[in-house]
């Protein structure tokens, strides 16, 4: 079972440049990506998270994620807690939501801050790694990690004015991996892929090996 805790305080979106940094011990990465939920090898299958918010003016804010293009709150109004149930190899786009000027949430004047957004996402640090043998769904090769924060520059002062704390419920094997470094379009599947379309096009053309007009 996984946990979130978050404490979110709040910034205008504006161009990032792409940066990920890995230690040992943790990996900050500052590009726009979901989260893959991993389900390690314990005796459940699902991925269980709890948000708890804490911000100055927290009633004009909840915290969720963004799935098929719909808004899907985790918390909500001053209801500062909420839990959510995913299953591992889920991408979730973790999303902080502003109700606007009329203080209403889901209303046009809302401002969405989604971890996909290519402007100005998200900074993730993810720190606490896991064994990747603890694995189960989705399997890695590599290390994944207990715990997540993610941090916002909302009014872009330089300063971290909203943050997610996310870590797992019974700190067993559940984990999580940003989903741009976890799952890969493997190379040789790629050039295979491309090959087919280019011998495709070769022979769509006139004069190429399917063109049998000129028998």
């Amino acid at each position: 079972m996984v946990v979130i805790g978050a404490a979110i305080c709040v910034f205008p979106l504006t161009p990032a440049s792409a940066c990920s940094v890995s230690t040992t011990s943790g990996l900050f990465i500052n590009t726009p990506s979901g989260v893959l939920m991993v389900d390690g090898a314990d005796r459940n299958s699902s991925v269980t998270i709890r948000v708890r918010l804490d911000l100055p003016s927290r009633a004009a804010f909840d915290f969720g994620f963004t799935e098929a293009g719909q808004y899907v709150p985790v918390t909500g109004k001053s209801r500062v807690g909420g839990t959510y149930t995913f299953s591992g190899g889920d991408i979730i786009d973790f999303t902080l939501r502003y109700r606007g000027a009329d203080g209403l949430f889901g209303t046009y004047d809302d401002s969405v801050y989604r971890l996909s957004d290519n402007a100005n996402p998200a900074r993730q640090h993810y720190f606490a790694p896991i064994n990747p043998s603890k694995s189960r769904n989705p399997g890695t090769t590599q290390a994944y990690f207990q715990d997540l924060r993610l941090s916002w520059d909302l009014n872009q002062d330089g300063k971290p004015d909203a943050r997610a704390l996310i870590e797992f419920k019974d700190r067993k094997s559940d984990g999580m991996l940003p989903a741009t470094a976890a799952v890969p379009l493997p190379t040789a599947a790629w050039l295979f892929g491309s090959g087919l379309l280019g011998l495709m096009a070769t022979m769509a053309r006139p004069g190429g090996a399917g063109d049998r007009s000129g028998l």
